[in-house]
Protein backbone atom coordinates (compact mmCIF):
# COMPACT_ATOMS: atom_id res chain seq x y z
CA UNK A 1 0.00 0.00 0.00
CA UNK A 2 1.27 3.43 -0.81
CA UNK A 3 2.05 5.73 2.08
CA UNK A 4 -0.92 7.83 3.10
CA UNK A 5 -0.44 11.52 2.43
CA UNK A 6 -1.79 13.52 5.35
CA UNK A 7 -3.79 16.50 4.21
CA UNK A 8 -3.45 18.39 7.45
CA UNK A 9 -0.57 20.35 9.03
CA UNK A 10 0.03 22.30 12.23
CA UNK A 11 -1.56 25.75 12.00
CA UNK A 12 1.75 27.66 11.87
CA UNK A 13 3.10 25.45 9.09
CA UNK A 14 -0.20 25.71 7.23
CA UNK A 15 -0.11 29.52 7.34
CA UNK A 16 3.50 29.58 6.16
CA UNK A 17 2.89 27.12 3.32
CA UNK A 18 -0.22 28.93 2.15
CA UNK A 19 1.60 32.18 1.76
CA UNK A 20 4.19 31.14 -0.80
CA UNK A 21 4.70 29.18 -4.00
CA UNK A 22 2.25 28.55 -6.83
CA UNK A 23 -1.42 29.37 -6.46
CA UNK A 24 -3.93 26.58 -5.90
CA UNK A 25 -5.20 27.05 -9.47
CA UNK A 26 -1.69 26.71 -10.88
CA UNK A 27 -1.04 23.61 -8.79
CA UNK A 28 -4.36 22.13 -9.94
CA UNK A 29 -3.29 22.64 -13.54
CA UNK A 30 0.05 20.94 -12.84
CA UNK A 31 -1.68 18.07 -11.07
CA UNK A 32 -4.06 17.60 -13.99
CA UNK A 33 -1.06 17.43 -16.31
CA UNK A 34 0.70 14.92 -14.05
CA UNK A 35 -2.47 12.82 -13.81
CA UNK A 36 -2.86 12.81 -17.60
CA UNK A 37 0.80 11.74 -17.90
CA UNK A 38 0.09 8.92 -15.41
CA UNK A 39 2.54 10.37 -12.90
CA UNK A 40 0.18 9.90 -9.98
CA UNK A 41 2.85 10.36 -7.33
CA UNK A 42 3.62 13.85 -8.66
CA UNK A 43 -0.09 14.63 -8.95
CA UNK A 44 -0.66 13.65 -5.32
CA UNK A 45 2.19 15.88 -4.16
CA UNK A 46 0.88 18.85 -6.18
CA UNK A 47 -2.67 18.35 -4.95
CA UNK A 48 -1.53 18.07 -1.33
CA UNK A 49 0.29 21.39 -1.69
CA UNK A 50 -2.74 23.01 -3.31
CA UNK A 51 -5.03 21.74 -0.55
CA UNK A 52 -2.90 23.51 2.02
CA UNK A 53 -3.95 26.73 0.31
CA UNK A 54 -7.57 25.82 -0.41
CA UNK A 55 -8.50 22.85 1.82
CA UNK A 56 -12.18 22.88 0.80
CA UNK A 57 -11.73 23.18 -2.96
CA UNK A 58 -13.97 20.44 -4.44
CA UNK A 59 -12.04 20.25 -7.72
CA UNK A 60 -8.82 19.57 -5.84
CA UNK A 61 -10.45 17.00 -3.60
CA UNK A 62 -12.21 15.24 -6.48
CA UNK A 63 -8.92 14.84 -8.35
CA UNK A 64 -7.23 13.72 -5.13
CA UNK A 65 -9.80 10.94 -4.81
CA UNK A 66 -9.07 9.71 -8.32
CA UNK A 67 -5.33 10.01 -7.78
CA UNK A 68 -5.37 7.98 -4.57
CA UNK A 69 -7.46 5.31 -6.27
CA UNK A 70 -4.92 5.06 -9.08
CA UNK A 71 -2.15 4.81 -6.48
CA UNK A 72 -3.99 1.98 -4.77
CA UNK A 73 -4.30 3.77 -1.41
CA UNK A 74 -7.80 3.05 -0.05
CA UNK A 75 -7.36 4.85 3.28
CA UNK A 76 -6.20 8.08 1.67
CA UNK A 77 -8.94 7.82 -0.99
CA UNK A 78 -11.59 7.37 1.70
CA UNK A 79 -10.24 10.36 3.63
CA UNK A 80 -10.37 12.52 0.49
CA UNK A 81 -13.94 11.36 -0.23
CA UNK A 82 -14.99 12.30 3.29
CA UNK A 83 -13.52 15.77 2.93
CA UNK A 84 -15.10 16.19 -0.51
CA UNK A 85 -18.55 15.36 0.86
CA UNK A 86 -18.04 17.82 3.72
CA UNK A 87 -17.75 20.62 1.15
CA UNK A 88 -21.32 19.91 0.05
CA UNK A 89 -20.20 18.83 -3.42
CA UNK A 90 -22.25 16.13 -5.07
CA UNK A 91 -20.26 12.92 -5.56
CA UNK A 92 -22.20 11.20 -8.33
CA UNK A 93 -19.94 8.17 -8.50
CA UNK A 94 -19.84 7.58 -4.74
CA UNK A 95 -21.06 3.92 -4.81
CA UNK A 96 -18.45 3.11 -7.45
CA UNK A 97 -15.72 4.87 -5.48
CA UNK A 98 -16.72 2.96 -2.36
CA UNK A 99 -16.67 -0.26 -4.40
CA UNK A 100 -13.12 0.44 -5.57
CA UNK A 101 -12.03 1.15 -1.99
CA UNK A 102 -13.64 -2.08 -0.78
CA UNK A 103 -11.91 -4.02 -3.54
CA UNK A 104 -8.52 -2.59 -2.57
CA UNK A 105 -9.15 -3.71 0.99
CA UNK A 106 -9.89 -7.26 -0.10
CA UNK A 107 -13.63 -6.93 0.51
CA UNK A 108 -14.69 -8.43 -2.81
CA UNK A 109 -18.27 -9.29 -1.81
CA UNK A 110 -18.93 -5.76 -0.62
CA UNK A 111 -17.39 -4.34 -3.80
CA UNK A 112 -19.62 -6.57 -5.91
CA UNK A 113 -22.72 -5.43 -4.02
CA UNK A 114 -21.82 -1.75 -4.34
CA UNK A 115 -21.18 -2.05 -8.10
CA UNK A 116 -23.95 -4.54 -8.85
CA UNK A 117 -26.12 -2.14 -10.87
CA UNK A 118 -23.32 -0.11 -12.46
CA UNK A 119 -23.00 -0.76 -16.20
CA UNK A 120 -20.25 1.77 -16.84
CA UNK A 121 -16.84 0.56 -17.93
CA UNK A 122 -15.48 1.11 -14.41
CA UNK A 123 -18.43 -0.80 -13.00
CA UNK A 124 -17.71 -3.80 -15.19
CA UNK A 125 -14.01 -3.64 -14.28
CA UNK A 126 -14.75 -3.67 -10.57
CA UNK A 127 -17.26 -6.49 -10.90
CA UNK A 128 -14.84 -8.55 -12.99
CA UNK A 129 -12.03 -8.07 -10.49
CA UNK A 130 -14.34 -8.87 -7.57
CA UNK A 131 -15.59 -12.05 -9.25
CA UNK A 132 -12.00 -13.06 -9.85
CA UNK A 133 -11.14 -12.49 -6.18
CA UNK A 134 -14.14 -14.62 -5.22
CA UNK A 135 -12.90 -17.50 -7.38
CA UNK A 136 -15.43 -17.09 -10.21
CA UNK A 137 -13.32 -16.83 -13.40
CA UNK A 138 -16.25 -17.55 -15.73
CA UNK A 139 -18.26 -14.67 -14.25
CA UNK A 140 -15.17 -12.48 -14.34
CA UNK A 141 -14.70 -13.28 -18.02
CA UNK A 142 -18.29 -12.27 -18.75
CA UNK A 143 -17.87 -8.98 -16.89
CA UNK A 144 -14.61 -8.23 -18.69
CA UNK A 145 -16.21 -8.88 -22.08
CA UNK A 146 -19.18 -6.65 -21.23
CA UNK A 147 -16.81 -3.89 -20.19
CA UNK A 148 -14.72 -4.21 -23.34
CA UNK A 149 -17.91 -4.05 -25.42
CA UNK A 150 -18.92 -0.85 -23.63
CA UNK A 151 -15.93 1.09 -24.93
CA UNK A 152 -12.19 1.71 -24.71
CA UNK A 153 -10.64 1.97 -21.27
CA UNK A 154 -6.99 1.24 -20.59
CA UNK A 155 -7.48 0.15 -16.96
CA UNK A 156 -10.19 -2.35 -17.88
CA UNK A 157 -8.17 -3.66 -20.82
CA UNK A 158 -5.08 -4.10 -18.66
CA UNK A 159 -7.06 -5.96 -16.00
CA UNK A 160 -8.54 -8.23 -18.68
CA UNK A 161 -5.13 -8.89 -20.22
CA UNK A 162 -3.69 -9.74 -16.80
CA UNK A 163 -6.58 -12.11 -16.21
CA UNK A 164 -5.60 -13.83 -19.45
CA UNK A 165 -1.95 -14.00 -18.40
CA UNK A 166 -2.91 -15.41 -15.01
CA UNK A 167 -4.91 -18.07 -16.84
CA UNK A 168 -1.82 -18.86 -19.00
CA UNK A 169 -3.76 -17.67 -22.05
CA UNK A 170 -0.97 -15.72 -23.73
CA UNK A 171 -2.82 -15.67 -27.06
CA UNK A 172 -5.83 -14.06 -25.40
CA UNK A 173 -3.58 -11.54 -23.64
CA UNK A 174 -1.95 -10.69 -26.98
CA UNK A 175 -5.36 -9.99 -28.51
CA UNK A 176 -6.22 -7.59 -25.70
CA UNK A 177 -2.78 -5.96 -25.99
CA UNK A 178 -3.42 -5.20 -29.67
CA UNK A 179 -6.53 -3.28 -28.71
CA UNK A 180 -4.60 -1.45 -25.96
CA UNK A 181 -1.97 -0.44 -28.52
CA UNK A 182 -4.71 1.09 -30.66
CA UNK A 183 -6.43 2.98 -27.83
CA UNK A 184 -3.33 4.14 -25.90
CA UNK A 185 -0.05 2.98 -27.46
CA UNK A 186 2.16 5.04 -25.13
CA UNK A 187 0.29 4.37 -21.90
CA UNK A 188 2.24 2.90 -19.03
CA UNK A 189 -0.15 -0.07 -18.85
CA UNK A 190 0.29 -0.84 -22.56
CA UNK A 191 4.07 -0.70 -22.50
CA UNK A 192 4.38 -2.79 -19.33
CA UNK A 193 1.96 -5.41 -20.59
CA UNK A 194 3.98 -5.81 -23.79
CA UNK A 195 7.02 -6.62 -21.66
CA UNK A 196 5.05 -8.94 -19.37
CA UNK A 197 3.58 -10.83 -22.32
CA UNK A 198 7.01 -11.37 -23.84
CA UNK A 199 8.32 -12.54 -20.46
CA UNK A 200 5.40 -14.97 -20.09
CA UNK A 201 6.22 -16.42 -23.50
CA UNK A 202 9.88 -16.86 -22.61
CA UNK A 203 10.95 -14.21 -25.13
CA UNK A 204 13.63 -12.74 -22.88
CA UNK A 205 15.24 -10.36 -25.37
CA UNK A 206 11.87 -8.98 -26.44
CA UNK A 207 10.87 -8.54 -22.79
CA UNK A 208 14.11 -6.66 -22.07
CA UNK A 209 13.44 -4.31 -24.98
CA UNK A 210 9.88 -3.81 -23.75
CA UNK A 211 10.85 -2.92 -20.20
CA UNK A 212 13.58 -0.59 -21.43
CA UNK A 213 10.92 1.30 -23.39
CA UNK A 214 8.81 1.59 -20.26
CA UNK A 215 11.67 3.03 -18.22
CA UNK A 216 12.59 5.44 -20.99
CA UNK A 217 9.03 6.76 -21.13
CA UNK A 218 8.38 6.52 -17.38
CA UNK A 219 11.69 6.84 -15.54
CA UNK A 220 11.72 6.18 -11.84
CA UNK A 221 9.01 3.49 -11.84
CA UNK A 222 10.07 0.63 -9.57
CA UNK A 223 7.89 -2.19 -10.97
CA UNK A 224 9.40 -2.17 -14.50
CA UNK A 225 12.88 -1.87 -12.94
CA UNK A 226 12.31 -5.11 -11.07
CA UNK A 227 10.79 -6.75 -14.13
CA UNK A 228 13.80 -5.73 -16.25
CA UNK A 229 16.19 -6.91 -13.54
CA UNK A 230 14.50 -10.31 -13.56
CA UNK A 231 14.94 -10.57 -17.32
CA UNK A 232 18.61 -9.58 -17.05
CA UNK A 233 18.93 -12.31 -14.44
CA UNK A 234 17.35 -14.82 -16.83
CA UNK A 235 19.97 -13.83 -19.41
CA UNK A 236 22.77 -14.30 -16.89
CA UNK A 237 23.49 -10.55 -16.78
CA UNK A 238 23.66 -10.41 -12.99
CA UNK A 239 25.71 -7.21 -12.80
CA UNK A 240 23.13 -5.31 -14.86
CA UNK A 241 20.35 -6.77 -12.72
CA UNK A 242 22.11 -5.71 -9.51
CA UNK A 243 22.46 -2.12 -10.74
CA UNK A 244 18.71 -1.92 -11.33
CA UNK A 245 17.93 -3.49 -7.96
CA UNK A 246 20.18 -0.97 -6.24
CA UNK A 247 18.43 1.87 -8.07
CA UNK A 248 15.00 0.45 -7.20
CA UNK A 249 16.06 0.08 -3.57
CA UNK A 250 16.79 3.80 -3.34
CA UNK A 251 13.35 4.63 -4.73
CA UNK A 252 11.49 2.03 -2.66
CA UNK A 253 13.60 1.21 0.42
CA UNK A 254 10.77 -0.71 2.08
CA UNK A 255 9.92 -2.93 -0.91
CA UNK A 256 10.00 -6.63 -0.02
CA UNK A 257 10.12 -7.46 -3.74
CA UNK A 258 13.29 -5.42 -4.19
CA UNK A 259 14.86 -7.03 -1.12
CA UNK A 260 13.98 -10.54 -2.27
CA UNK A 261 15.56 -10.02 -5.68
CA UNK A 262 18.65 -8.45 -4.11
CA UNK A 263 19.32 -11.59 -2.06
CA UNK A 264 18.41 -13.89 -4.93
CA UNK A 265 21.14 -12.27 -7.03
CA UNK A 266 23.62 -12.54 -4.17
CA UNK A 267 22.78 -16.26 -3.92
CA UNK A 268 23.39 -16.75 -7.63
CA UNK A 269 26.82 -15.17 -7.17
CA UNK A 270 27.52 -17.40 -4.19
CA UNK A 271 27.98 -14.47 -1.82
CA UNK A 272 26.70 -16.43 1.17
CA UNK A 273 28.41 -14.40 3.87
CA UNK A 274 26.75 -11.20 2.62
CA UNK A 275 23.39 -12.95 2.75
CA UNK A 276 24.00 -14.26 6.27
CA UNK A 277 25.11 -10.89 7.58
CA UNK A 278 22.27 -9.06 5.83
CA UNK A 279 19.48 -11.32 7.09
CA UNK A 280 20.62 -12.74 10.42
CA UNK A 281 18.94 -9.95 12.37
CA UNK A 282 15.64 -10.70 10.62
CA UNK A 283 15.65 -14.49 11.07
CA UNK A 284 12.70 -14.60 13.46
CA UNK A 285 10.61 -12.40 11.15
CA UNK A 286 11.21 -14.31 7.92
CA UNK A 287 8.13 -16.23 6.79
CA UNK A 288 8.80 -19.98 6.42
CA UNK A 289 9.00 -20.85 2.74
CA UNK A 290 9.53 -17.25 1.62
CA UNK A 291 12.33 -16.48 -0.81
CA UNK A 292 14.25 -14.57 1.85
CA UNK A 293 13.96 -17.35 4.39
CA UNK A 294 15.23 -19.97 1.96
CA UNK A 295 18.07 -17.70 0.79
CA UNK A 296 19.12 -17.31 4.42
CA UNK A 297 18.84 -21.04 5.08
CA UNK A 298 20.95 -21.85 2.02
CA UNK A 299 23.57 -19.31 3.11
CA UNK A 300 23.80 -21.07 6.48
CA UNK A 301 24.12 -24.43 4.73
CA UNK A 302 26.89 -23.26 2.38
CA UNK A 303 28.75 -21.68 5.32
CA UNK A 304 28.77 -24.93 7.29
CA UNK A 305 25.80 -24.39 9.62
CA UNK A 306 23.95 -27.48 8.40
CA UNK A 307 21.84 -28.10 11.51
CA UNK A 308 20.46 -24.54 11.54
CA UNK A 309 19.74 -24.78 7.82
CA UNK A 310 17.96 -28.09 8.35
CA UNK A 311 15.60 -26.53 10.88
CA UNK A 312 14.77 -23.64 8.54
CA UNK A 313 14.21 -25.87 5.51
CA UNK A 314 12.03 -28.20 7.60
CA UNK A 315 9.82 -25.20 8.38
CA UNK A 316 9.77 -24.26 4.69
CA UNK A 317 8.62 -27.76 3.71
CA UNK A 318 5.80 -27.60 6.25
CA UNK A 319 4.72 -24.21 4.88
CA UNK A 320 5.08 -25.25 1.21
CA UNK A 321 4.48 -29.01 1.07
CA UNK A 322 4.39 -29.08 -2.72
CA UNK A 323 7.56 -27.04 -3.29
CA UNK A 324 10.36 -29.25 -4.72
CA UNK A 325 13.13 -26.71 -4.09
CA UNK A 326 12.55 -26.59 -0.33
CA UNK A 327 12.53 -30.40 -0.22
CA UNK A 328 15.73 -30.65 -2.24
CA UNK A 329 17.47 -28.19 0.07
CA UNK A 330 16.17 -30.02 3.14
CA UNK A 331 17.71 -33.19 1.74
CA UNK A 332 21.03 -31.44 1.22
CA UNK A 333 20.93 -30.06 4.78
CA UNK A 334 20.12 -33.49 6.18
CA UNK A 335 23.04 -34.99 4.29
CA UNK A 336 25.41 -32.23 5.40
CA UNK A 337 24.37 -32.77 9.03
CA UNK A 338 25.32 -36.45 8.78
CA UNK A 339 21.83 -37.95 8.42
CA UNK A 340 22.17 -39.84 5.14
CA UNK A 341 19.09 -42.01 5.72
CA UNK A 342 16.78 -39.01 6.14
CA UNK A 343 18.43 -37.23 3.22
CA UNK A 344 17.81 -40.19 0.91
CA UNK A 345 14.21 -40.52 2.13
CA UNK A 346 13.66 -36.82 1.30
CA UNK A 347 15.41 -36.84 -2.08
CA UNK A 348 14.39 -40.26 -3.41
CA UNK A 349 10.85 -39.31 -4.55
CA UNK A 350 12.12 -36.10 -6.15
CA UNK A 351 14.92 -37.90 -7.98
CA UNK A 352 12.48 -40.51 -9.29
CA UNK A 353 11.02 -37.89 -11.63
CA UNK A 354 12.10 -38.01 -15.26
CA UNK A 355 12.07 -34.20 -15.13
CA UNK A 356 14.53 -33.99 -12.21
CA UNK A 357 17.23 -31.38 -12.80
CA UNK A 358 20.97 -32.27 -12.70
CA UNK A 359 21.53 -30.50 -9.36
CA UNK A 360 18.82 -32.63 -7.76
CA UNK A 361 20.17 -35.83 -9.31
CA UNK A 362 23.66 -35.03 -8.05
CA UNK A 363 22.38 -34.39 -4.50
CA UNK A 364 20.30 -37.58 -4.60
CA UNK A 365 23.29 -39.57 -5.84
CA UNK A 366 25.41 -38.37 -2.88
CA UNK A 367 22.62 -39.27 -0.45
CA UNK A 368 22.02 -42.67 -2.05
CA UNK A 369 25.71 -43.55 -1.88
CA UNK A 370 25.99 -42.36 1.72
CA UNK A 371 22.91 -44.37 2.68
CA UNK A 372 24.05 -47.44 0.73
CA UNK A 373 20.93 -47.37 -1.43
CA UNK A 374 20.95 -49.64 -4.52
CA UNK A 375 19.41 -46.83 -6.62
CA UNK A 376 22.78 -45.06 -6.61
CA UNK A 377 23.88 -46.87 -9.75
CA UNK A 378 20.78 -45.90 -11.75
CA UNK A 379 21.21 -42.28 -10.65
CA UNK A 380 24.83 -42.34 -11.78
CA UNK A 381 23.70 -43.69 -15.17
CA UNK A 382 21.13 -40.90 -15.53
CA UNK A 383 23.90 -38.33 -15.02
CA UNK A 384 25.99 -39.67 -17.91
CA UNK A 385 26.35 -36.69 -20.31
CA UNK A 386 24.81 -38.28 -23.41
CA UNK A 387 21.72 -39.55 -21.60
CA UNK A 388 21.39 -36.41 -19.47
CA UNK A 389 21.64 -34.05 -22.46
CA UNK A 390 19.07 -36.01 -24.47
CA UNK A 391 16.57 -35.87 -21.64
CA UNK A 392 17.29 -32.18 -20.98
CA UNK A 393 16.67 -31.34 -24.65
CA UNK A 394 13.33 -33.16 -24.65
CA UNK A 395 12.27 -31.56 -21.36
CA UNK A 396 13.20 -28.11 -22.73
CA UNK A 397 11.01 -28.72 -25.78
CA UNK A 398 8.20 -29.79 -23.48
CA UNK A 399 8.57 -26.66 -21.35
CA UNK A 400 8.34 -24.46 -24.42
CA UNK A 401 5.28 -26.33 -25.67
CA UNK A 402 3.55 -25.79 -22.31
CA UNK A 403 4.52 -22.10 -22.31
CA UNK A 404 3.06 -21.61 -25.79
CA UNK A 405 -0.05 -23.71 -25.05
CA UNK A 406 0.78 -26.07 -27.91
CA UNK A 407 -1.14 -28.88 -26.28
CA UNK A 408 -0.75 -31.35 -29.15
CA UNK A 409 3.03 -30.94 -28.88
CA UNK A 410 2.80 -31.26 -25.09
CA UNK A 411 0.97 -34.55 -25.47
CA UNK A 412 3.50 -35.87 -28.01
CA UNK A 413 6.62 -34.88 -26.04
CA UNK A 414 5.47 -36.01 -22.62
CA UNK A 415 4.13 -39.28 -24.03
CA UNK A 416 7.74 -39.97 -25.04
CA UNK A 417 9.01 -39.03 -21.59
CA UNK A 418 6.37 -41.24 -19.95
CA UNK A 419 8.06 -44.24 -21.55
CA UNK A 420 10.88 -43.76 -19.03
CA UNK A 421 8.56 -44.50 -16.10
CA UNK A 422 5.30 -43.64 -14.31
CA UNK A 423 6.34 -40.10 -13.42
CA UNK A 424 3.65 -37.94 -11.74
CA UNK A 425 5.13 -34.72 -13.15
CA UNK A 426 4.97 -36.13 -16.68
CA UNK A 427 1.45 -37.40 -16.03
CA UNK A 428 0.52 -33.97 -14.72
CA UNK A 429 1.48 -32.31 -18.00
CA UNK A 430 -0.33 -34.97 -20.01
CA UNK A 431 -3.44 -34.37 -17.89
CA UNK A 432 -3.27 -30.63 -18.58
CA UNK A 433 -2.79 -31.25 -22.30
CA UNK A 434 -5.75 -33.62 -22.46
CA UNK A 435 -7.91 -31.21 -20.44
CA UNK A 436 -7.11 -28.30 -22.75
CA UNK A 437 -7.79 -30.47 -25.80
CA UNK A 438 -11.23 -31.31 -24.41
CA UNK A 439 -10.32 -34.93 -23.73
CA UNK A 440 -11.87 -35.10 -20.27
CA UNK A 441 -11.74 -38.90 -19.60
CA UNK A 442 -8.06 -39.01 -20.61
CA UNK A 443 -7.28 -35.95 -18.45
CA UNK A 444 -8.94 -37.56 -15.41
CA UNK A 445 -7.08 -40.81 -16.04
CA UNK A 446 -3.68 -39.12 -16.24
CA UNK A 447 -4.40 -37.00 -13.15
CA UNK A 448 -5.54 -40.01 -11.14
CA UNK A 449 -2.41 -41.92 -12.14
CA UNK A 450 -0.27 -39.02 -10.93
CA UNK A 451 -2.20 -38.97 -7.64
CA UNK A 452 -1.75 -42.74 -7.25
CA UNK A 453 2.03 -42.29 -7.35
CA UNK A 454 1.92 -39.54 -4.67
CA UNK A 455 -1.46 -39.79 -2.90
CA UNK A 456 -1.04 -36.98 -0.37
CA UNK A 457 0.63 -34.43 -2.63
CA UNK A 458 -1.51 -31.24 -2.69
CA UNK A 459 -0.39 -30.45 -6.26
CA UNK A 460 -1.74 -33.75 -7.60
CA UNK A 461 -4.88 -33.55 -5.47
CA UNK A 462 -5.45 -30.11 -6.99
CA UNK A 463 -4.80 -31.45 -10.50
CA UNK A 464 -7.24 -34.34 -10.10
CA UNK A 465 -9.90 -31.95 -8.83
CA UNK A 466 -9.20 -29.30 -11.45
CA UNK A 467 -9.53 -31.52 -14.53
CA UNK A 468 -12.85 -32.81 -13.20
CA UNK A 469 -14.03 -29.26 -12.50
CA UNK A 470 -12.92 -27.86 -15.87
CA UNK A 471 -14.43 -30.85 -17.68
CA UNK A 472 -17.74 -30.62 -15.75
CA UNK A 473 -17.12 -34.23 -14.74
CA UNK A 474 -17.80 -35.74 -11.30
CA UNK A 475 -18.27 -32.39 -9.57
CA UNK A 476 -18.71 -33.88 -6.07
CA UNK A 477 -15.40 -35.70 -6.61
CA UNK A 478 -13.80 -32.47 -7.79
CA UNK A 479 -14.92 -30.69 -4.64
CA UNK A 480 -13.69 -33.51 -2.39
CA UNK A 481 -10.26 -33.59 -4.03
CA UNK A 482 -9.88 -29.81 -3.89
CA UNK A 483 -10.90 -29.78 -0.23
CA UNK A 484 -8.15 -32.33 0.46
CA UNK A 485 -5.68 -30.21 -1.53
CA UNK A 486 -6.65 -27.07 0.41
CA UNK A 487 -6.27 -28.91 3.72
CA UNK A 488 -2.80 -30.12 2.69
CA UNK A 489 -1.69 -26.67 1.46
CA UNK A 490 -3.90 -24.08 3.21
CA UNK A 491 -1.81 -21.06 2.12
CA UNK A 492 -2.19 -21.82 -1.59
CA UNK A 493 -4.50 -19.19 -3.09
CA UNK A 494 -4.74 -20.99 -6.45
CA UNK A 495 -6.16 -24.08 -4.75
CA UNK A 496 -8.48 -21.90 -2.65
CA UNK A 497 -9.92 -20.21 -5.76
CA UNK A 498 -10.49 -23.56 -7.48
CA UNK A 499 -12.25 -24.87 -4.37
CA UNK A 500 -14.60 -21.88 -4.38
CA UNK A 501 -15.44 -22.65 -8.01
CA UNK A 502 -16.04 -26.31 -7.15
CA UNK A 503 -18.36 -25.42 -4.28
CA UNK A 504 -20.38 -23.15 -6.55
CA UNK A 505 -20.51 -25.76 -9.32
CA UNK A 506 -21.45 -28.65 -7.03
CA UNK A 507 -24.17 -26.58 -5.36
Amino acid sequence: MNRIIRLAMPLAALSLAAGCGDSAATLLGKAQGSFAAQDYTAARKQLAEALLKEPENPKLLALMVRTQLHLGDPDAAESAVKRLRQTGAKVSELPLIKAQIALMRGQAKEALTLASDDTTIDGWRIRATAQLALGNPAKAETAFKNGMAAGDDIRLAEAYARFKLMSNDTSGAATVLKRMEKMAPDAFETLVLAGDLAAARGQTDLAIDGYRKVLKAYPGRVAPMIALANQYDAKGKIDEAEKLVEQAGKLAPDSTEVEALKYQLLAEKGEWEKIRLGLQGQESQLDPGSGLQMRYAEALLRLGHAQQARVLFSRAVLALPGNPYSRMMLGEAQLASGDAESAWATLKPLAASTLARPQLLESALKAARAAGAPEAESLRARLEPARLNATKALVAKGDMAVMHHDWNAVRTIYSQLLQQGEDPEVLKRLALAASNLGQVPEAVSYADRALAVSPNNPDYLYLAGLVRLDGDHDLPGARRLLEEAAAADPRNTVIARALERAKAAAG
